[in-house]
Formats: C-alpha cells, sequence, structure tokens
C-alpha cells in the first residue's frame, strides 16, 4: 500500500514554553512519511533557539524565521503551504500538541476518493490540565445530538450549511488533515483574515469536497476559551459577516432560514458595542459588499435588544 506523504507545517509565535512539545509529538508520529516545515513570526522569547536545535533532523525540511513580525498568522499558513511537497498538509499549531498516532489514525480515512478534510475530536488543555470534557461532549450538547460520539463521513455542503458555518464545529486546526489538492483548489487565501481565517479554510475547502470526522481525541488544544481577544469584538464580526457573505454568494443554500439563523447567532450583539471610528469604517465596508445582509443584522440587534428591554420590564413590574 501507497503511503502518502504529509506536510507538517508549524506555524509559531512567542511559544517557547509548549514548542518543544508540539515539535516532539509531531516528530515522534508512529505514521512516517513526513516533512516538517517549521516558521517562527518574529518571536521575541526563546522560540529561536528552540527551533534552531532541531535544524538537523532529517525530517525537518524548512525553518524559517520572519525578521519582521507578519501580524497575521494566517500569512504564515500561506508562506508554509508554498512550500509544501505532501499529498497532505497538517497545519499543527505551536502551542497545541498531539497524540504520537494522530497521523497514523486520521490516513486510514485517506484513502476514500471524496474526501479532502479529515478531523478528529481534540481534549481541552486548560493550565496544563487536560479536561475530562472534549469537544465532542461539548458539541453533542450544544446540538443535543451524539453525533461526535461516532466516526462519521458526511458531504462537504451539508456539513457546511448544517454544521461548520453556524457552529463552527471544527474547533481547532491542529485537529485536521487537509487534502493538498483540494486546499490548493479551494484557495482560502484569496480574502485576508485575521481571526477566524481558520473557519474560512474549513469553509473553501469543504465547498469542493466531503470530510470524514474521527471520533479518537487525537488533538490537545490549549486555553480555547480564554479571552486574550475579547477586545477585538468587532473584528470578529467583521470577519463572520465576511464568511457569511461569502457563502450566501457561493453555496446553494438550501435552508436559509437556518442560515439567517446561524447569521444571527455569529454576529449576535454587534451593533450597539464599542462604536469608535474603527467600527464606523468596518460598517461602511460591509454595508457595500452586502447591505441586505447587513441590514438584516441592524434589525435583528435592534429587535434583540427592543425585547430585552421589554423581558427586564415585565419582570421589574411581577416583583
Amino acid at each position: 500500500m501507497i503511503s502518502p506523504k504529509v506536510s507538517i507545517l508549524i506555524p509559531s509565535y512567542n511559544h517557547d514554553q509548549y514548542l518543544r512539545q508540539r515539535i516532539e509529538t509531531v516528530l515522534n508520529q508512529t505514521y512516517k512519511n513526513f516533512e516538517v516545515i517549521i516558521l517562527d513570526d518574529c518571536s521575541t522569547d526563546n522560540s529561536r533557539a528552540i527551533i534552531s536545535s532541531y535544524s538537523s533532523h532529517r525530517s525537518v525540511s524548512h525553518i524559517i524565521f520572519n525578521e519582521i513580525n507578519s501580524g497575521n498568522p494566517f500569512k504564515q499558513w500561506q508562506k508554509g503551504v508554498s512550500l509544501t511537497n505532501g499529498e497532505w498538509i497538517w497545519i499543527a499549531e505551536s502551542d497545541d500538541y498531539a497524540d504520537e498516532t494522530f497521523l497514523e489514525t486520521l490516513l486510514k480515512a485517506g484513502d476514500h476518493p471524496n474526501v479532502g478534510l479529515i478531523y478528529c475530536d481534540s481534549k481541552i488543555v486548560s493550565n496544563e490540565v487536560v479536561s475530562s470534557e472534549t469537544f465532542a461532549i461539548i458539541k453533542n450538547k450544544r446540538f443535543r445530538t451524539k453525533r461526535w460520539s461516532e466516526n462519521y463521513y458526511n458531504n462537504g455542503a451539508n456539513e457546511i450549511e448544517n454544521y461548520v458555518l453556524p457552529g463552527g464545529t471544527i474547533n481547532n486546526t491542529s485537529a485536521v488533515l487537509f487534502n493538498k489538492k483540494v486546499f490548493f483548489d479551494a484557495d482560502p487565501f484569496d480574502v485576508s483574515f485575521r481571526y477566524i481565517g481558520d473557519k474560512y479554510t474549513f469553509i473553501k475547502v469543504l465547498a469542493k469536497t466531503d470530510v470524514v470526522y474521527i471520533k479518537e481525541s487525537l488533538n490537545y488544544y490549549r486555553d480555547p476559551f480564554n479571552s486574550k481577544h475579547a477586545d477585538k469584538f468587532i473584528f470578529y464580526f467583521y470577519e463572520q459577516f465576511l464568511v457569511f457573505d461569502w457563502a450566501k454568494r457561493n453555496l446553494k443554500i438550501v435552508d436559509k432560514t437556518k442560515f439567517l439563523e446561524g447569521f444571527y447567532w455569529n454576529t449576535r450583539n454587534s451593533l450597539f458595542r464599542d462604536w469608535d471610528m474603527t467600527k464606523f469604517n468596518l460598517y461602511r465596508k460591509l454595508f457595500v459588499l452586502n447591505p441586505v445582509l447587513l441590514g438584516k443584522n441592524i434589525l435583528h440587534n435592534l429587535f434583540q435588544a427592543i425585547r430585552s428591554i421589554f423581558v427586564r420590564m415585565k419582570r421589574a413590574t411581577s416583583t
């Protein structure tokens, strides 16, 4: 049986406390046909020294140090992907780590001719403690299902419309393998994202291929629920809008009501928060891009605000 080569990207920035564990769990994979490409985005900690210590490893094909920080992790993805020689791509984020059977297990699903994205469940690591609650458990509760308790195969369009677009159900890039040909055909770098370029990538890839999910928790995802980007709320709203706009323009949406429900959920509470010139300019861009969709967002936010006021008034009068 032919063993396809995997190109593993490790984009790194100021994660020296996690970096050695990340690299070691990549190099110690039980599946051995891979190359490793490490890209450091001008880290100011000890990352450069740690990365340099692997320069002579036979599996490390490229090490690239930026002299100026790019300010955008997805630019590092793009640079790394352009250097790949494998048939599959694994973007292994530098603060995550993996079970040593990650590649071996996921690649068993790679023989299906229509599958271009394979992902597995993830364990959640917070303050170096591995939680007993995995992403599968969280998603099963949220969607009131047992869907993520078993392996599954799904049509890409169905996966987008019912799960990834409204629910962001592929929770971590480190848990994903991409077929390189499909990835390049999808062209996920045609729009500049800074915060949710991973979601945009998943959707663009799934628009061209099908998906397999592996129920084993073979990825370890650090601190996914922290608030380090809480002050960037408006940019998350802006990028979610771009993702939904792309989907509306390019995909055949079967359930338009469900599409709008997902849109409203992902852009909720966006109207009344943090108004400044930056937010004004972003809204202006969105108005030019899709005035109808922006109008729906504004009206929904207004409706929810009015509804909340009436609920509070009712509670106040009943006490």
